[in-house]
């Protein structure tokens, strides 16, 4: 059973509120309200919301109500359902209220760890990330999560269904909404081989340049870990980083030994300025400390050492 679709997709479509806004305010009336009308009423008075403002969130609502339910390869899930990511609730008042899943959602309560990095990554991060994530995916439970990007994230979603295992997808716009066009086919075969695409946005909204970031967050969030393959200071993998770090979620770094001079200076910059952040060379011995891997607690540090 889905729970509150309907109104949380109303308050979604009131002007000038966010998810912030509806988590620290509006999530309570949810529980008072289950009428629409009564809603409306209740907060225009409190929170002196225009009327108009209000009804026309109800007709966008109860319009996309009838157009996303209608699709049957769209599951939904909502912050008050009881199959919602709980590990998605370190974003406090910034996590998701909905989420939209196209695939197999049981691969969203599995055991994972993401796989990111820059859009163009060195032949040696390609060779070392092929081998990386067949490990991951043949020798340990854990799922493979990344993000549909070029590069990196295109490297560990193919090779993962590739060896017939299951990825997460979580997307910067609507799971219908493909982008790079050209990952469709790749889309298509992560929900073939048992994985999902999964996304806070409804299924026909397109990409905006904030909505990148939003999914980064949402990546550190669920992932149990994050593993950074190669990125520069300056990419947007950073953001990833840094809502891991925000997280208290475990950070790996691949930096080779033998490596050109200037190439990994974000994983470099990881390394140094995050006392937690572990260095990778050796997939077996990552492997090895990958299995016994707890997530951490928002207000502890726990290190793991692979040396």
């Amino acid at each position: 059973m889905i729970n509150k679709f309907k109104e949380l997709l109303f308050l979604k479509n009131i002007k000038g509120l966010g998810n912030a806004k509806i988590n620290k305010n509006y999530l309570g009336l949810l529980d008072e309200y289950s009428d629409l009308d009564d809603l409306i009423t209740e907060i225009e008075y409190r929170f002196k919301i225009s009327l108009e403002n209000l009804e026309n969130a109800k007709v966008k609502a109860e319009k996309l109500y009838d157009e996303i339910t209608d699709d049957p390869e769209i599951h939904i899930i909502t912050v008050f359902d009881e199959n919602y990511p709980k590990k998605l609730e370190v974003m406090g008042n910034k996590k998701p209220l909905i989420l939209y899943v196209k695939g197999n959602v049981d691969a969203l309560s599995k055991p994972n760890i993401a796989v990111i990095g820059t859009r163009k990554p060195s032949a040696l991060s390609q060779e070392f990330e092929t081998g990386l994530v067949q490990n991951i995916v043949n020798k340990t439970d854990k799922v493979v999560v990344s993000g549909l990007a070029l590069g990196c994230d295109k490297i560990a979603h193919q090779t993962t269904v590739d060896e017939n295992k299951i990825t997460v997808a979580v997307l910067p716009s609507g799971v219908n909404v493909i982008k790079p066009a050209k990952h469709k086919q790749l889309a298509q075969k992560i929900i073939e081989t048992g994985g999902c695409l999964v996304s806070e946005y409804e299924p026909h909204v397109g990409v905006n340049r904030g909505s990148y970031v939003e999914r980064d967050a949402i990546v550190a969030a669920f992932s149990d870990a994050t593993f950074v393959v190669e990125c520069g200071i300056k990419s947007g993998t950073m953001h990833t980083v840094d809502f891991a770090n925000d997280y208290k979620r475990q950070l790996f770094a691949y930096l080779p030994e033998n490596r050109p001079e200037k190439s990994y200076e974000g994983n470099e910059f990881i390394l140094r300025n995050n006392k937690d952040a572990i260095k990778v060379e050796d997939i077996n011995e990552f492997l090895d400390n990958l299995e016994s891997l707890k997530p951490k607690k928002k207000s502890a540090s726990v290190q793991v050492s692979l040396f």
